[in-house]
């Protein structure tokens, strides 16, 4: 029989207090330094993809820009308005035809997609209120020596899959049978256009004003921004325009120094020569527009790091197609 006395005498000693106190504050130490370690991490991480984005949106002006500036005419006059930090002009978003006269000012559209595969209405975006159709004006003399482009203000646009709209029947047909289940348009115009002149298969090319800007968002950083503009009635004045929408982002301070700011466009004649004055903007045949974005995003997120440079920067011109 084993003595009582066996257990007290082979019984394991446990912590002491003190002991127990240096374990769980060296816990709470290891625990804290990984806390802070993970929170360093993700935030470093966050800025990564903050500014990958941001690189990524710069990248995307280099296609949206040059879509929306080509097109324009200088002739035309439809440079509105030019600085070193910000652009103005009419965008051309897409053409189509006069099917059918609903109204004296209520034109309908051919559908975008047709079965033939014959385009005839196509645009970047579908017309909407506040834009401009330019529909060809064939004069009252034969020839062309009298015929242009008239301006109208878009007042109304509908919608909707009704056969009825640019019908198959109609004289001449731009649609069939088969496309009567395609989405169809109307355009209300401010003025009604003459029908005589601007007859039935007449071009139509819808613009939009915009301007393009650097601008200061309400959290300290410069921003590429978008804005769409209502257009003025005089059609070689600038309009008001909306608030900015970010493109592109953050960027370096706006300046009137092109050789450090983060938006500049620069604009030159034909021959090369820069052009400043307001007055010679029908003269403007090509654009450079440069961008420089900044590394400070990942600089808050690793402040121990205080020797990281860098940033990025992007440079294209483009040319203008329709100029004197």
């Amino acid at each position: 029989m084993i003595h009582p006395t066996f257990f007290s005498h082979h019984r394991r000693a446990g912590f002491s207090l003190v002991e127990l106190l240096v374990v769980v504050g060296l816990l709470g130490f290891i625990g804290t330094a990984l806390t802070l370690l993970l929170m360093r991490q993700q935030r470093f991480h966050g800025a990564i993809v903050s500014v990958t984005d941001a690189r990524a949106r710069m990248r995307d002006i280099a296609t949206i820009l040059p879509t929306d500036l080509r097109g324009v005419s200088t002739a035309g006059s439809d440079i509105l308005s030019f600085e070193v930090n910000a652009m103005q002009f009419r965008a051309f978003i897409g053409t189509s035809i006069v099917c059918k006269y609903a109204s004296a000012d209520v034109i309908e559209l051919p559908p975008q997609d047709m079965e033939s595969g014959t385009v005839l209405s196509a645009w970047i975006n579908p017309p909407a209120v506040g834009d401009l159709a330019f529909i060809y004006d064939e004069g009252l003399e034969a020839g062309n020596l009298d015929d242009e482009w008239i301006r109208y203000n878009i007042t109304g646009v509908t919608s909707a899959v009704d056969p009825t709209w640019c019908p198959s029947t109609n004289t001449p047909a731009y649609a069939t049978a088969a496309d009567d289940g395609q989405l169809r348009h109307r355009i209300t115009l401010g003025v009604a256009p003459s029908q005589t002149r601007s007859k039935i298969g007449s071009v139509i090319r819808f613009a939009r004003e915009v301007r393009y800007s650097g601008y200061e968002a309400s959290d300290g950083n410069w921003y590429v921004g978008y804005a769409l503009c209502t257009p003025d009635a005089d059609p070689v004045t600038a309009g008001e325009c909306d608030d900015e929408e970010l493109l592109a982002g953050p960027i370096k301070p706006i300046t009137t120094d092109t050789l450090t700011s983060g938006l500049f466009f620069v604009y030159y004649n034909q021959t090369g020569t820069p052009v400043t004055d307001q007055a010679l903007k029908a003269t403007i045949a090509r654009v450079s527009v440069g961008i420089r974005t900044t590394s400070e995003s990942i600089q808050r997120a690793t402040s121990n790091i205080t020797t990281l440079q860098g940033g990025d920067s992007l440079r294209f011109t483009v040319g203008i197609r329709n100029r004197i």
